[in-house]
């Protein structure tokens, strides 16, 4: 097997732990100062890797800064959803965005689509419809609307992961410089939009929430392994995008085990109709 290809599934466990954990998180804070706090430790993180992060071009910057704000959006609204959903539905639906990034890899970077790869995309949207025919059947309570919310972050999470595969092909950038400057201007726009909007922020409460902690140490461990799997030439979006939802089957076993949810076995094999989609892409 191809290192990016085990880079790639390595980002997908470390995702599918991270969807729990941010849950727990957002018990004891809010939202924002979830994200600030969240983004900002991941900062401190990568400080300790960057080299020459000064060195880019000025349109190397820009792009950055242009995918900062896709994820910046994308995440306030995923980071409700996953509040207010439970977190084994919201894996699942999650998956949404295989569809959006495959698209835009074969429109925007002349990726091909085999016989194969459009079998396993038809097996992964049978997956997302038998999923979302199941309604809320008060086992479960949730607003239907984040589930339209967390669509539109996917949307945006597969521009952003476009623009991962072009700045990481297209530009002498490392791994290390481009998590440096994302998680830099992702914690700026944070603070920004929570001294606009006159947000509350307990500092004493993040500071002390192990699970921030969690959850930036995988957020930053899993973009280094995608940031070296689009660095590698022979890695296709494509591929990588059906790889990464191995991270849903650790999201809904983790609902099950913490969150004691419901329609568990239902939502397995829905999300094992689509993990035979990845399985049989990547033969």
């Amino acid at each position: 097997m191809k290192l990016w290809i085990v880079f790639v599934i390595l980002y997908g466990i470390f995702k599918g732990m991270r969807e729990p954990i941010k849950k727990k998180a957002l018990e004891k804070n809010g939202v924002l100062e979830t994200l600030f706090m969240y983004t900002f430790i991941g900062f401190i993180m990568s400080l300790f890797s960057a080299r020459n992060v000064f060195s880019l071009t000025p349109d190397c910057y820009l792009i950055i800064l242009v995918k900062s704000f896709v994820i910046f959006v994308a995440w306030i609204g995923m980071f409700k959803s996953v509040k207010a959903l439970p977190v084994s539905l919201y894996g699942v639906i999650d998956m949404s965005r295989v569809l959006f990034s495959t698209l835009l890899g074969i429109l925007l970077l002349g990726e091909t689509l085999t016989f194969k790869g459009g079998i396993s995309l038809v097996l992964v949207m049978l997956g997302l419809y038998f999923v979302n025919l199941k309604k809320n059947d008060g086992k479960e309570e949730y607003n239907a609307k984040y589930i339209w919310i967390t669509i539109f972050g996917c949307i945006l999470n597969a521009v952003s992961g476009t623009i991962d595969k072009f700045i990481m092909s297209d530009y002498e950038i490392t791994s290390a410089q481009l998590q440096f400057w994302f998680m830099f201007m992702l914690s700026v726009m944070y603070l920004v939009y929570i001294i606009i909007k006159k947000e509350k922020v307990d500092v004493k409460g993040c500071i002390t929430n192990p699970y921030i902690y969690a959850i930036s140490f995988l957020l930053v461990l899993g973009d280094r392994m995608l940031f070296a799997a689009n660095a590698d030439p022979e890695s296709k979006i494509t591929i990588m995008t059906l790889l990464k939802q191995s991270s849903t089957i650790v999201t809904i076993i983790s609902g099950k085990v913490i969150y004691k949810e419901k329609n568990i076995l239902f939502k397995l094999l829905c999300a094992g109709i689509i993990i035979f989609g990845i399985v049989l892409s990547v033969l």
